[in-house]
């Protein structure tokens, strides 16, 4: 296969007259590697909730495409990010997610601060020329961000989350304005053999609802669906009805579906809970997806735990079904390289219009 990457920068920018990103750029490692040094390393990723680092001394890991992430708050209640990799023999420092008032690397017990400066290595005052100042963590760059937490991998970077995604926090906080206080209550966590932009072309269109989601479907309000499109994201807004099938609740309500570039969705469904997708890819075709349910409260009255096991349960898997049936058929030689996208003339509840838009995006970084 051609390492030549390419595409127009106006690539797909008329909706109406649009086709998807060839099949090789979900499949091709020449592609990943591209999108590795071209969006992952360079911009704005959102890794994780603030409440999943919210008190001093807790940590979490990440893994996106071939690194281990540290995120640690310090008992100053600042958040610090870094390379989860000791210096002395690349050793990852800490697993999983816990609360340390140090860091120590399990290998030799190297001992480093909440910042990331080194503490001690055993006999180092008696190896000639030790470089303490050299035997530091590597930092990354971290802001918190309507409640989330973002971390960028280019020590470069001379801007903020707020600039890659203007207006983004104003729009979220007054759709849900206790975003940063709500708990996680639920997490569901799949390796979805699937390119990470597959994942995203099927959040960025409602054209599959009825005939994949009858249940979240039969709430849904077609003609009074939208979605808007601002610099790096995008919100998907309808208006809802009570449904046996999915979401009861009285009175009105709405769906409010934000994704961020380049590939995070903050969903607030119609009884106000808040359902967040991570993707973290792989690879050119496995996504590490954590999906995150979060609540006001850690007490789950019984009618949010039915729809957090109906998410589980039903939701989940008929998106992971899709995605997976997609990347399968992306090799196939009956398909033909690429699909119209459907966009009609309206920018109708059902219009993949929104998968123009990100594909667009896509082809910037081309």
């Amino acid at each position: 296969m051609s390492t030549h990457i390419s595409l127009p920068k106006d690539f797909c920018s008329n909706p109406k007259e649009a086709y998807t990103l060839p099949a090789r750029y979900y499949i091709d490692d020449s592609v990943f590697s591209h999108e590795i040094e071209n969006i992952f390393t360079k911009d704005w990723i959102c890794i994780a909730h603030v409440n999943d680092v919210l008190l001093p001394n807790q940590y979490i890991t990440r893994e996106i495409i071939d690194e281990s992430i540290l995120v640690i708050r310090g008992r100053d209640n600042v958040l610090r990010a870094f390379y989860n990799v000791c210096p002395h023999r690349a050793h990852r420092v800490v697993e999983g997610e816990g609360s340390a008032k140090n860091l120590t690397c399990p290998y030799h017990a190297w001992a480093f601060n909440q910042d990331g400066s080194f503490v001690n290595a055993r006999n180092c005052n008696n190896v000639y020329n030790f470089n303490k100042h050299d035997a530091c963590l590597t930092s990354i760059r971290c802001e918190e961000y309507a409640g989330f937490v973002f971390i960028n991998l280019n020590p470069n970077c001379n801007k903020t989350v707020e600039q890659q995604l203007p207006g983004l926090k104003e729009s979220f906080e007054k759709t849900l304005p206790n975003a940063a206080k709500l708990k996680r209550v639920a997490r569901f966590t799949t390796k979805t053999p699937a390119n990470w932009k597959n994942i995203v072309d099927n959040y960025m269109e409602c054209y599959h609802c009825a005939p994949a989601h009858p249940g979240f479907a039969d709430s849904v309000q077609v003609d009074k669906y939208w979605h808007k499109f601002f610099t790096n994201w995008s919100l998907q807004y309808g208006l809802a009805i009570p449904s046996d099938k999915s979401f009861q609740f009285s009175g009105e309500s709405s769906f409010s579906g934000y994704w961020l570039w380049p590939c995070t969705m903050w969903n607030v469904n119609p009884v106000g809970m808040l359902n967040v997708i991570f993707e973290f890819p792989i690879d050119s075709e496995t996504t590490l997806q954590y999906y995150d349910i979060f609540l006001p409260s850690e007490d789950i009255a019984k009618e949010y735990q039915d729809l957090i096991d109906w998410y589980r349960d039903v939701f989940r898997p008929e998106d992971l079904r899709l995605v997976e049936s997609v990347q399968k058929g992306l090799h196939s030689r009956g398909y033909k390289g690429q699909g119209r996208i459907m966009a009609d003339n309206n920018d109708s509840g059902i219009s993949e219009h929104g998968i123009a838009f990100f594909h667009n995006l896509v082809a910037q970084r081309y």
